[in-house]
C-alpha cells in the first residue's frame, strides 16, 4: 500500500480512477474504533483498498493499494486455453 497523505497531484482523489476521497466510498470493508476516532477500510470503485482515519481533525486517506488485477482471479478458472492453470 502506498501513502497518500501528501498528494502529488495536489488533489485528494484516487490516483487510479480519480474518485474523490471526500465522496462516499464504494464499499466499507471494515470499521474499527480507536482511542482517537475510527479506522475505516474501504474499497474504491476501481478495486483499490483504502485505509481512512476519521478523528477530530476530519477524514483522511492514509494508505491505499493498487486496484486488484482482474486477470488474476484465483477463484474462477480461466477460460483462456493458452493460460496455465495451477
Amino acid at each position: 500500500m502506498t501513502s497518500t497523505t501528501h498528494s502529488r497531484l495536489g488533489r485528494d482523489a484516487c490516483p487510479h480512477c480519480g474518485w474523490p476521497d471526500r465522496a462516499e466510498p464504494f464499499q466499507v470493508v471494515s470499521r474499527h474504533t480507536t482511542s482517537a476516532g475510527h479506522t475505516v477500510w474501504t474499497r474504491c470503485g476501481c478495486g483499490s483498498v483504502q485505509v481512512r482515519v476519521v478523528d477530530a481533525t476530519g477524514m483522511r486517506v492514509v494508505s491505499r493499494s493498487r486496484p486488484a488485477d482482474r486477470g488474476m482471479d484465483r477463484h474462477r478458472p480461466s477460460t483462456d486455453p493458452t493460460r496455465c492453470r495451477t
